[in-house]
């Protein structure tokens, strides 16, 4: 006959390889989503920084604006590569470790990006800066209604 403290003991094992398990899934889970949106944002980095030489092409009149994009646009490539090519644990690594060594711009990167987020999520998925073609058709119903 078993005792009762060895059916608890078994029950407790069950339960906590189910725990484990479950565990298991919900990381596996995370991971999966956290791949795909790591993709996503290559790629949203990719077209904004394609709208960054696009607008310095544009510029001829102001050379050192034009630099300047053309600096941007090759900065935010190579975080799209890195975005790409880095496994989100080592990124969150990175990061972790930069804050530590500068927290006075880990503050002031996280108060831009949070009004960058808030502007894309005001105006939706479709806005100025990552889509052009939204930014030439509004500059021409701007010159409709004068």
């Amino acid at each position: 006959m078993v005792s009762k403290r060895k059916r608890r003991r078994r029950a407790a094992a069950l339960h906590s390889n189910y725990g484990q398990r479950m565990f298991g899934d919900v990381l596996s889970m995370a991971s999966t989503v956290a791949k795909s949106r790591k993709r996503m944002v290559s790629e949203r980095l990719a077209q904004l920084a394609s709208a960054a030489r696009d607008f310095s092409s544009e510029i001829d009149d102001l050379p050192a604006v034009q630099d300047f994009a053309d600096a941007v646009a090759s900065r935010i490539e190579k975080l799209a590569a890195y975005v790409d090519d880095t496994d989100v644990p080592d990124m969150l690594d990175d990061i972790a470790s930069f804050a530590r060594r500068q927290p006075g711009t880990t503050v002031a990167v996280g108060l831009v990006a949070g009004l960058i987020a808030t502007q894309l999520l005001r105006n939706g998925p479709a806005s100025a800066v990552l889509l052009p073609e939204r930014r030439s058709s509004l500059g021409a119903e701007g010159k409709r209604g004068r």
